[in-house]
């Protein structure tokens, strides 16, 4: 395996006659160039954690994730990469080791694969499963899924100081809102503009206003950092994981146009979100705008 981080990961100037019409320079921050297998957020999410466990006595990493989850992926190359054991506790009883590639390929890389029912899944927030997970496996370092925690909220803020200026916006895709929480945290004028990959996504604004608070400690200081989002939530194309031909055929002219590839899940989701805001007005003009380009291209559909 390629051990090599690319760190700090290139910031791409886009050309574009729309962006040009509305004044806009657009940049995108290409995190799926950081490694080839932990690339994205996800590198940004598990360093601060990985550091945890080389800190303290534990046994193993433990996450959780579905059957495509690019946080199981990463976790499971990053772990062979700094030879850490990795278990993850997988949603649905129903599948097993060769189900699919990123389960294969998770497997390969060493992680102790553990398939649960999607009754016992809801429980990977509670301390007593929590606890029954280390009379199992031992002491183990818990990773909450996604790398949604505190340290992957900091590990994501270290993206900014990679980037030359402040922006006026900052696009992400989100899934649990530890990316929107730490671009909030990194930067101290920039709009942060959240883009649900998830259906009824309106929860994810509590969920960011929780993880700035374990930095900030102050619900007034909370409530002015969150004054920065905006959350939408009308680009989910069906939920999360699900996509249509209207994206797919987006993503094809994405990369047709700029050479980058994009995966349905994430990214596509946030860059059109952006194209459509752009015809409504919603940025204002001569403003700098930066894509966060989040990786997970391990689990892209064939899009040309």
């Amino acid at each position: 395996m390629n051990t090599k981080l690319t760190i700090p990961s290139p910031l791409q100037k886009i050309e574009d006659p729309v962006y040009n019409k509305h004044n806009l320079e657009v940049f995108i921050k290409r995190d799926d160039l950081i490694h080839a297998e932990i690339s994205g957020n996800k590198w940004r999410k598990l360093k601060y954690n990985f550091e945890k466990f080389k800190s303290g006595k534990y046994d193993a990493v433990l996450t959780f994730g579905g059957a495509y989850s690019n946080h199981i992926a990463a976790t499971a190359s990053a772990g062979s990469m700094f030879q850490i054991p990795t278990v993850g506790i997988i949603r649905g009883n129903e599948l097993n080791e060769g189900s699919n590639a990123t389960l294969a390929k998770a497997k390969a890389d060493g992680m102790n694969l553990v398939f649960i029912s999607r009754e016992i899944y809801e429980q990977r927030y509670e301390r007593i499963y929590h606890e029954e997970l280390r009379r199992e496996f031992g002491n183990v370092l818990i990773i909450e899924e996604g790398g949604a925690n505190f340290l992957g909220a900091q590990g994501v803020a270290e993206l900014v100081q990679e980037i030359s200026f402040e922006p006026d916006y900052i696009y992400t895709a989100a899934g649990t809102g530890t990316t929107a929480a730490g671009l909030l945290l990194g930067t101290k004028t920039a709009n942060i503009i959240a883009i649900s990959a998830l259906k009824n996504g309106n929860f994810l604004r509590d969920e960011i206003g929780k993880t700035l608070y374990y930095s900030l400690f102050d619900d007034e200081l909370v409530a002015d950092y969150l004054k920065r989002l905006t959350l939408e939530t009308e680009y989910h194309f069906g939920g999360y994981g699900k996509y249509t031909d209207e994206l797919l055929n987006f993503m094809q002219s994405w990369k047709a146009k700029t050479g980058i590839a994009l995966e349905q899940v994430y990214t596509a989701k946030m860059i059109y979100a952006f194209e459509q805001d752009i015809l409504a007005n919603k940025i204002a003009p001569n403003s700098k705008v930066v894509l966060l380009h989040t990786g997970g291209l391990q689990g892209v559909l064939n899009n040309g």
